[in-house]
């Protein structure tokens, strides 16, 4: 039962349940995220836009990261919101942060705004995943880079996995394949994927022309 209550709240955190989650969520992905952002390389002075920010681990790991850069979250759910603006509270008084309740479908930012978009274990849950990229591609600067890291990775060797949480919350584990396709058709170049041995996290990088 608690299993389940947690991960139906994975989408968009609510009240009990939704705090369990954030807190699972900033300490289970925390390896996951260390490993991904290794994949791309972040200058002190650069902007950067985390997507589906949750508790707001992420966003600290990037404000420990630059200098006189500045890093913007959003989320869908305000719980998520209120939780990363806690988390940062230094950051965000001295306006390193700014933490957002926004949709990757409509992100309330200028063209060519960012350096790196980055997005940790919430592209399943976006609503319209095509334009959804190219969304992220109108906001992210030329030459800007894009990192999407994944845990939930389909593979022929083990390809009924997380059958039990795409059942819960009504989303599909993602394939190597499809997330290179998705990012060619969305636009991106110089698409790259990687996998991490004896785990099933996937990580892929993807640059706007």
């Amino acid at each position: 039962m608690k299993y389940h209550k947690l991960i139906e709240n994975a989408a968009d955190p609510k009240g009990f349940w939704g705090r369990l989650m954030i807190k699972s969520m900033n300490k289970n992905h925390s390896e996951l995220t260390d490993w991904g952002l290794c994949h791309v390389e972040i200058n002190r002075n650069y902007t950067i836009l985390d997507i589906g920010c949750g508790g707001g681990k992420t966003v600290s790991k990037l404000c420990d990261k630059i200098g006189n850069g500045k890093v913007y979250g959003i989320d869908c759910s305000e719980l998520c919101v209120e939780n990363s603006k806690k988390l940062n509270n230094k950051n965000v008084i001295c306006g390193k942060a700014v933490i957002t309740q926004a949709s990757v479908s409509n992100l309330p930012f200028d063209v060519d705004s960012f350096d790196i978009v980055t997005a940790v274990e919430t592209y399943y849950f976006w609503p319209d995943k095509l334009n959804d990229l190219k969304e992220i591609y109108r906001v992210l600067k030329p030459g800007g880079k894009l990192l999407l890291v994944f845990e939930m990775l389909k593979t022929d060797d083990d390809p009924f996995k997380w059958e039990k949480v795409e059942k819960i919350i009504g989303t599909n584990a993602v394939k190597k394949e499809e997330i290179s396709d998705i990012l060619y058709r969305a636009g991106y170049i110089n698409i790259q994927t990687f996998t991490k041995s004896g785990t099933s996290w996937l990580c892929a990088t993807a640059e706007k022309s």
